[in-house]
């Protein structure tokens, strides 16, 4: 879930159109790492890279607690060719209403439509405790993203926030390269 909302605000930021056709370029995921930052809050949490190229990624939690809200803080990084990053979003938003947004009819709602069939999140808080959410097998495809991205190294990394204290952490680095 969270590392699906990093990955949109890397779509966004790149371009606002969606191509018809199928892209000429691969989605390459190198690393997912989820972590519990508060295990008294979150009872699990793991993620899942079953692929690397056309990506394929599990990933599932458990609360400890019923969540009425929660915040995501997303920061979204390109690599440079000297391998410095270059931050180019550091986004905060209302958790909840981020899930509610998910499946509603916008610029990426294709997406998230067929995101919608490989997992059980819900569409907005309370977020329940003891049941298992999971995302399971979601396979990246090109064809849903926007045409002529540039090709480059990437790192998103998520935080989920309860009163201003991190509860979870994620972190995905990939990049995207042209078939030539």
């Amino acid at each position: 879930m969270f590392a699906r909302a990093a990955l949109c605000c890397f779509i966004l930021l790149l371009r606002l159109e969606l191509g018809h056709a199928k892209n000429n370029y691969e989605i390459i995921i190198n690393t997912l790492k989820c972590r519990a930052v508060r295990p008294l809050a979150i009872t699990e949490m793991n993620c899942i890279l079953h692929r690397k190229r056309t990506p394929i990624i599990s990933a599932r939690f458990q609360l400890n607690e019923t969540f009425q809200y929660f915040d995501i803080h997303t920061t979204f990084d390109l690599y440079k060719k000297d391998n410095t990053r270059m931050n180019v979003a550091d986004l905060k938003m209302d958790g909840c209403k981020y899930l509610g947004s998910m499946y509603e009819s916008n610029i990426l709602g294709k997406l998230f439509r067929r995101f919608k069939k490989f997992t059980n999140l819900p569409t907005g808080c309370p977020i329940l405790k003891g049941k298992l959410y999971e995302i399971r097998n979601y396979t990246f495809r090109s064809d849903e993203y926007p045409p002529n991205v540039p090709g480059a190294k990437w790192q998103v990394r998520t935080r989920l926030l309860r009163r201003a204290e991190v509860i979870g952490d994620i972190l995905m680095e990939g990049q995207l390269v042209y078939n030539t």
